[in-house]
């Protein structure tokens, strides 16, 4: 790009659609850190209900008349909504010409990918950045004033606080786990009495035990307090819950708010995310702004997220807020 001239958003656009093999998706960047562990379902446009069964018995004693008043259980919807999201970028690509000669010389990108390109691509991680810090906390807005990524879509936290406010989600039912206050001194031993507290049915399962950083440090020193470190080994790749036999890894992200001690139990196939089409993820155009130098693009795809089931045989969280009560 000839920092000089013009931006030719004709040439931008097919040195683009030259090398969009080389783009990485959104959901394939920072935000792929909370992704990776949940599980995808494109081809949604608006809304899909989902549905799995729950409960039911069949099965009795032989006596030679049908009978056929037994529960085959039952079917609770969620619907899993997708939303509407944009990501703008507007600059002068001048700014950022040191940036790509640093990341071009022995990185990712050889001398065949060209800076109109390398400029698009930075503009899908930074979107992929803003998505990993409001997955959890977004929660849709139908206010016009509001246009924060985080109140774009319902985040997984933002669907829990809901369900606890409805009554849907508690103590008395279950798929809520009285810990109290955790740290260091008692997360470990807090974590497994919530597993141990969940359904046999739960317990069989390879499970995901989802906690912040700060619980991740804090589950650290609490194992070191807990047990005899072997030489050469460190405590910050834990990545079982002791005393599970494996079935439930820890997860750590700094998705969750800073501070949070809240903890979560479910797994994979339970928490799920809706999009559209996976194009729709590295699809960011240029378009001429009016302001020959300036270079401006634009991307839109659909995004929402929602547990399959609440149900205490797939979920369980503990009594702390995600987000910490400030005081």
């Amino acid at each position: 790009m000839d920092f000089t001239a013009p931006i030719n958003i004709t040439l931008v656009n097919s040195e683009v659609a030259k090398h969009k093999d080389v783009l990485v998706a959104i959901d394939k960047l920072s935000v792929n850190d909370v992704l990776s562990d949940c599980t995808p379902m494109p081809g949604i446009t608006n809304s899909l209900t989902l549905g799995k069964t729950e409960g039911g018995s069949i099965a009795k004693k032989y006596t030679g008349v049908f009978l056929g008043i037994n529960n085959l259980g039952k079917i609770v919807p969620r619907v899993l909504k997708v939303y509407p999201v944009v990501a703008e970028m507007a600059d002068e690509p001048e700014r950022y010409r040191r940036s790509f000669i640093a990341e071009v010389s022995g990185g990712l990108w050889d001398k065949k990918h060209p800076f109109e390109v390398w400029l698009i691509q930075h503009g899908i991680s930074i979107a992929s950045e803003d998505m990993h810090n409001a997955i959890f906390i977004a929660k849709y807005s139908v206010e016009a004033d509001d246009v924060e990524i985080s109140d774009s879509f319902d985040g997984w936290g933002s669907i829990i606080e809901a369900e606890k406010t409805a009554g849907n989600i508690s103590v008395a039912k279950k798929n809520m786990f009285a810990t109290g206050a955790v740290d260091a001194t008692n997360i470990g031993t807090k974590a497994l009495e919530m597993w141990r507290s969940m359904s046999k049915t739960f317990r069989k399962k390879k499970a995901i035990l989802w906690i912040s950083e700060d619980l991740g440090d804090d589950y650290d020193d609490w194992m070191e307090s807990e047990t005899v470190q072997l030489a050469g080994t460190d405590e910050s790749e834990i990545q079982y819950l002791k005393k599970t036999n494996k079935r439930v890894r820890i997860k750590r992200t700094n998705a969750f708010p800073e501070g949070s001690k809240f903890m979560m139990l479910t797994t994979k196939e339970n928490m799920v995310y809706g999009f559209d089409k996976m194009s729709d993820l590295t699809n960011m155009k240029p378009f001429f702004s009016g302001n020959p130098y300036l270079f401006t693009a634009a991307m839109k795809f659909v995004f929402g997220c929602q547990f399959v089931s609440i149900n205490p045989a797939e979920l369980c969280v503990n009594d702390q807020p995600l987000t910490p009560v400030a005081g």
